[in-house]
């Protein structure tokens, strides 16, 4: 299994050249491009998040624990006093960081459910939706960071394939084939739950005709079938 900074590099890399695309292919600006390689170098380390005390576990709880208790203390300032909100948006932040960190990985099991393609879906459609909501972008934007986000999961479990390899002494691991996976067929309820969040995710998503019509002024024909779809 490759290591964090393995994924991060790589993802990184791999976010840059992808963001030079795409803002050579549909004249991105500087700022667009910033977030489809941020976005690739995040997705190239969610994989890990199931591993407990992995930098991307702890750095994703850190982040929602974070947001959680900024969102409770905006939405309640009218409601309680400075010292109020900031003793409640603590508790919230430990609730969330330490808390559910800790029973999220009493359910998950790395290299389990959110080690596999299906997953990668599931991070690439959340980021769309994220984006879009979250962040206010614009349906072509957020498409292109959800695919970002994909393709930085898919290069995180092609490198650990990689490094199930023993190149040096030309064999396989153990490991091998545990990473690349389409789903967890040894653990159906996580892999359900995927499954699910997928589908809640796609059906929550904007519309993708905005981007096929930007992809369809760089090639006129080959994105005709999927407008007509009106998807």
């Amino acid at each position: 299994m490759a290591d964090f900074n393995t994924h991060f590099f790589t993802a990184t890399a791999t976010g840059a050249v992808y963001a030079t695309v795409a803002t050579k292919g549909l004249n991105l600006s500087t700022e667009p491009a910033l977030l489809l390689a941020a976005m690739t170098a995040i997705g190239g380390v969610l994989p890990d998040i199931d591993l407990k005390d992995s930098t991307p576990s702890k750095t994703l709880f850190l982040v929602l624990g974070t947001l959680a208790a900024l969102l409770f203390m905006m939405h309640h300032a009218q409601n309680f006093s400075v010292v109020e909100l900031l003793i409640i948006g603590s508790v919230v932040f430990v609730a969330v960081r330490y808390l559910l960190w800790a029973l999220f990985h009493q359910f998950t099991v790395h290299r389990g459910s959110l080690h596999s393609l299906a997953a990668c879906a599931m991070f690439g459609f959340g980021a769309v939706v994220l984006c879009h909501y979250g962040f206010g972008t614009t349906p072509t934007l957020s498409w292109l960071a959800g695919i970002g986000v994909l393709i930085g999961c898919i290069t995180h479990l092609l490198l650990d394939e990689l490094y199930s390899v023993d190149f040096s002494g030309v064999r396989i691991k153990r490991s091998f084939g545990s990473a690349l996976k389409v789903i967890d067929t040894a653990r159906w309820p996580g892999s359900l739950a995927v499954i699910a969040v997928t589908i809640v995710c796609l059906w929550k998503a904007p519309p993708a005709a905005p981007l096929f019509k930007a992809l369809q002024a760089v090639d006129p024909n080959w994105t005709d079938w999927v407008l007509q779809l009106n998807f």
